[in-house]
């Protein structure tokens, strides 16, 4: 028990290193060691592994406004690029993982959890939470990305207004993100980064709308589906009769 309360320590620590520090070459190292860590934690304790990393999906797009001007150096650039990567594939693989155990009855909490809280309903609907956290720091990182990209010489989006506003880079991150692609807003036709934060954002939202709930919803729903709706033996016949 002590060596998993340490881990979770351990793992909160991260995460305020993450958030508080100002050196990027310092939260790229925070972050692989985290990605493991709450990778590990979520198969043993369901809440916390939501909470984290809820926690630090909230946490990104301020982070990267915080850090907009490292965005005129492209080696910083594309440092940042891998730690968006590897927080949102971090956040992917931590969902499969959190719907895996829903019905996972046995597994070891070490810690006293009311059955209240220990009910797959209240699981999926934290993973649920979890889903919308990562739409929204997927999103509105990106849009923020755009945004500060349109201060660089030839980077940003472009459109028939020369002026654009943090809402149209949200704008134009959502109708990415979900392939609708209008065309009235698109990449500045001699951009490298943005160009390629938009196949970047184009591959994670393939993943994550069209492969994470499926493939979390057989985890869910596969063989102890009924566990859902029942949670005895008795209910179980009542329910196949």
């Amino acid at each position: 028990m002590k060596k998993n309360l340490m881990f979770i320590i351990t793992c909160f620590l991260l995460l305020i290193c993450f958030i508080f520090s100002n050196e990027l070459n310092n939260k790229i190292v925070i972050i692989i060691f985290l990605s493991f860590l709450v990778l590990f934690i979520s198969t043993k304790y369901f809440y916390i592994g939501c909470i984290v990393n809820i926690t630090l999906l909230i946490n990104l797009p301020y982070m990267l406004d915080y850090n907009k001007h490292i965005l005129i150096n492209k080696d910083d650039t594309f440092s940042l690029i891998f730690i968006l990567c590897t927080i949102f594939l971090m956040s992917i693989f931590d969902f499969l993982i959190l719907a895996y155990h829903i019905n996972n009855y046995e597994t070891n909490y070490h810690f006293q959890i009311t059955s209240f809280f220990n009910r797959p309903f209240l699981k999926i609907l934290s993973i649920f939470f979890l889903y919308l956290s990562l739409l929204f720091s997927v999103i509105d990182s990106f849009a923020l990305l755009y945004t500060h990209l349109g201060n660089v010489f030839n980077e940003g989006i472009i459109g028939k207004d020369e002026i654009f506003s943090h809402l149209d880079a949200l704008y134009f991150s959502t109708t990415t993100f979900f392939t609708i692609g209008f065309g009235d807003i698109r990449p500045s036709e001699y951009s490298e980064i943005t160009k390629r934060l938009v196949i970047i954002q184009a591959i994670l939202s393939h993943i994550i709308t069209t492969v994470l709930w499926p493939v979390a919803i057989i985890f869910v729903f596969g063989r102890n589906s009924k566990k859902i709706f029942s949670s005895n033996k008795e209910d179980h016949r009542k329910f196949s009769s």
